[in-house]
């Protein structure tokens, strides 16, 4: 279970990176309009953090999640040093940038959903109880 503080950081942490994507400057360049920043989970010693990306992917522009993850992943130092300037924290987090599938899975799971066939109807039971009534 993790305190109220580490929630604080992770919230505090994920705002910072998310508001710091857009002045990254990335060689190549990417789309980084296309890239949320859904998460942060940090130990509870704030040493080590996970940051959660989720990518809206997209051929064309070369927005992959894989391709997303090694560039900021291979900036993570950026990262540290603007977090280092913004927030007062003893230790500044090593950062650690992982791709997030979860829409993904949850966007999955809906066409599932959408895809299965209509229950059976109950409305001939209703409509015997209401014939029922009518001939009293």
């Amino acid at each position: 279970m993790t305190s109220k503080r580490v929630d604080r950081v992770n919230e505090l942490l994920r705002h910072e990176i998310a508001n710091g994507l857009y002045s990254l400057q990335t060689n190549p360049p990417l789309d980084l309009a296309r890239v949320t920043v859904s998460a942060v989970d940090c130990t509870s010693d704030l040493r080590k953090a996970k940051v959660m990306i989720s990518v809206l992917e997209d051929d064309e522009m070369n927005t992959q999640s894989e391709n997303v993850v090694r560039v900021l992943n291979r900036n993570r130092n950026d990262f540290q040093k603007l977090i280092a300037t913004n927030i007062v924290l003893k230790y500044t987090p090593h950062l650690q940038f992982i791709s997030d599938h979860g829409q993904e899975h949850a966007d999955r799971i809906y066409q599932i959903l959408d895809n299965l066939p209509p229950m059976a109807d109950e409305t001939p039971a209703k409509e015997e109880k209401q014939d029922g009534a009518a001939e009293r």
